[in-house]
């Protein structure tokens, strides 16, 4: 009789055990897809790449794999900015580097060395893109992201190759 007793109760906490984790399942998924939702607008907000798998970019390249060219010899570049609200003539110095994947099959074309001899193409494009920007914009912490992602974006544009997987500045001050 004991044994029987104890064999209805164990089987009566197992159920109670069942129901109780599906209650909690039910009840914690909703709030789990929510908080995935917050975190991703959070992570949108703030330029981070959830899916990195996904994408190309310097992200998915190994640190020894990627070579870095020095536009214009590693010179400073002075671009004349777009007037902003004040109305005055500003400059942006700065110097720019591009990151180019040595696996990548396009590498042999676009190696720094022949990359070289399209420093100038490749100046009047950082140009172009950065010379659209005022003294205040370049002054947001989300100006190098915005600005090296359009430079990068005309340059693999440009070449008909994504050899180049990231645009980075070395120095930039306006003035």
């Amino acid at each position: 009789m004991k044994k029987n007793l104890m064999s209805v109760l164990i089987l009566a906490l197992l159920i109670v055990n069942l129901v109780l984790t599906a209650i909690l399942t039910f009840s914690v998924m909703p709030a789990t897809s929510n908080a995935n939702k917050l975190i991703e607008q959070v992570a949108n907000a703030i330029h981070l790449e959830l899916n990195t798998g996904k994408t190309t970019g310097q992200n998915n390249v190994p640190l020894d794999d990627i070579v870095l060219y020095e536009v214009n010899e590693g010179e400073q570049l002075v671009i004349s900015l777009t007037h902003g609200s004040d109305n005055v003539d500003h400059m942006c110095v700065l110097k720019v580097y591009l990151s180019l994947n040595s696996k990548h099959e396009d590498y042999s074309k676009w190696s720094p060395e022949k990359i070289k001899s399209h420093d100038s193409t490749i100046k009047n494009c950082i140009i172009n893109v950065i010379s659209k920007y005022t003294k205040d914009e370049i002054n947001n912490p989300d100006f190098q992201y915005e600005a090296s992602q359009k430079i990068l974006d005309d340059l693999i544009a440009l070449f008909d190759s994504d050899v180049i997987v990231s645009v980075g500045f070395s120095y930039l001050i306006c003035q």
